[in-house]
């Protein structure tokens, strides 16, 4: 009996009826390109530009420190344990349900987050560049946020053998919108040579101010290789294909990061990349100098904004069905359990729509629809939410070796317990610098006595940043033992509660 199946045939009556909903459908190809869409996010990626030339430097640096050793560690423990809710089940399995709880909430709540806040204004950003020509009112943009979020949430909703390709599509829209992106770039250079203060070859050298402009929006771009596992039941084959996806997906990533990084810096004056808020300001300055099309900018338009609802729709399917598991086993309230008759986790996807929906509405209004101060509290929000939740999935991987020590591992990280350790170690430090950056900015410059300006970095003033993304944070933390303390009752009387025992993987020889 193959590990999934075991795992259903010990469940509870309500885990039984759920998962009996889901169909394996997802191929080897299917799975590179809804991994590369996750990772892949232009929405945010002019953010790390603002480094300059040392964005390069701090791409190619953390693409080698970061993600190869957050790649292995992630093709052992979804190779190995290739249960639905991957994230949430191996943080339960090594540290339990109520680390899993806590992982799964923020794991599932900052994507609406990321919904209704960077991905809408990165939408409404689009029309106001490239279609308006012209910003729109408040009004009209929250019209506007909201439409985005629904039309997202829709597509994740649908039949997984059909949503899936809204993903596969969205790889290839991103694709696309990089191909043209670098076509213009490299004509603005042949066209008008290197701008004057652009950057140099010189200013590649890394530095501390470098990496902590950089360092959390890059681990924010890489993270992503997980997120299939939260459909591992519904892979065709999650032993075999989860090390090739992440390969995959992460050279594709990587080249496409490379290109938009590289084209920013080459074209936008150093001076000016810190008003590079988002991709479209990165076009526009790229195809100002090239041709003036208002067609082509709307078409432009139309490509970035399928591209961000793939985003969008990617990372919902992916993390709605952690937390649907989570409920089924005991770590969330039961009615967050319930799947369509085709397979999607229906409750968590309708609340994951009205969460994006709130924050779209709550924010706008708070900001007064001033869309630089609201894409930069949300990115800082979902940016640390979605870091923070890795806080118990990286060092499973350890755990799960010593747990389940004769569990099948078609792939393994090098080096034993040693090489484990070290990518632990690597991916949990990259944690907690890219959290406090962000949930606290300024706070390790201080500590080499550099000055920082909250308004002048992020629009805003200390006191509203700090109490809307600490105190978003400790909402989620605090929201996830109550969905645990909720679910538990229910888990002790037999209706939930998701029995991954050892022999599930190890047979008799698992420990611990």
């Amino acid at each position: 009996m193959a590990a999934a199946d075991a795992v259903l045939a010990t469940d509870g009556s309500l885990v039984v009826q759920e998962k009996a909903k889901l169909r394996r459908v997802l191929g080897r190809f299917d799975l590179v390109l809804f991994t590369a869409c996750a990772i892949v996010g232009l929405d945010s990626v002019a953010q790390a530009a603002e480094a300059g030339a040392q964005a390069i430097t701090w791409l190619a640096i953390s693409l080698v420190v970061f993600l190869i050793p957050y790649g292995m560690l992630t093709a052992e423990l979804g190779a190995a344990f290739p249960v639905e809710g991957g994230p949430y089940e191996w943080a339960r399995m090594a540290f339990g349900r109520p680390a899993g709880a806590v992982t799964a909430i923020l794991y599932w709540l900052s994507n609406p987050l990321w919904v209704g806040g960077t991905l809408t204004a990165a939408t409404i950003a689009a029309f106001d560049s490239f279609v308006l020509s012209k910003p729109m009112s408040t009004t009209w943009e929250i019209v506007v946020g909201l439409a985005f979020t629904w039309v997202t949430v829709a597509l994740a909703i649908i039949a997984f053998r059909i949503g899936k390709w809204g993903p596969n599509i969205g790889t290839f829209v991103k694709i696309a919108v990089v191909g043209i992106f670098s076509v213009l770039f490299i004509a603005f250079l042949i066209k008008h040579g290197r701008p004057v203060g652009a950057s140099t070859v010189g200013d590649l050298k890394p530095s501390l101010d470098g990496f902590l402009t950089a360092i959390g929006i890059l681990v924010f771009l890489w993270v992503g290789f997980e997120l299939s596992n939260g459909a591992s039941e519904e892979m065709r084959n999650p032993k075999r294909d989860v090390p090739r996806m992440i390969v995959g997906s992460g050279i594709i990533a990587a080249v496409l990061y490379g290109l938009v990084i590289l084209g920013i810096v080459l074209v936008i004056p150093s001076a000016s990349l810190s008003n590079v808020s988002g991709f479209e300001v990165a076009y526009s300055s790229v195809a100002s100098g090239v041709l003036h099309s208002h067609p082509l900018n709307v078409v432009f338009a139309i490509l970035i904004i399928v591209s961000l609802v793939g985003s969008g729709a990617v990372w919902l399917e992916g993390a709605d069905r952690t937390q649907a598991i989570a409920a089924l086993d005991g770590a969330a309230p039961s009615w967050m359990g319930r799947f369509t008759s085709f397979g999607t986790p229906i409750a968590v996807n309708l609340s994951s729509g009205v969460v994006a929906s709130a924050i779209c509405v709550i924010v706008m209004v708070a900001t007064h629809g001033s869309l630089k101060s609201f894409f930069a509290v949300m990115l800082a929000l979902t940016v640390s939410s979605t870091t923070l939740s890795y806080l118990f999935i990286f060092p499973a991987l350890t755990i799960l070796r010593r747990r389940y020590p004769s569990a099948d591992r078609p792939y393994r990280v090098p080096g034993g317990m040693v090489g484990a350790w070290t990518a632990v170690v690597i991916t949990e430090l990259f944690v907690i610098v890219t959290v406090v950056t962000l949930v606290w900015p300024g706070a390790i410059n201080a500590m080499f006595g550099q000055s920082y300006s909250m308004q002048a970095n992020w629009g805003v003033d200390r006191r509203f940043f700090e109490w809307t993304t600490i105190g978003s944070l400790v909402g989620m933390v605090l929201l996830g033992l109550v969905f645990w303390g909720l679910g538990e009752r229910k888990r002790r009387a037999g209706v939930v509660g998701i029995n991954v025992s050892a022999e599930t993987f190890a047979g008799s020889d698992a420990v611990g």
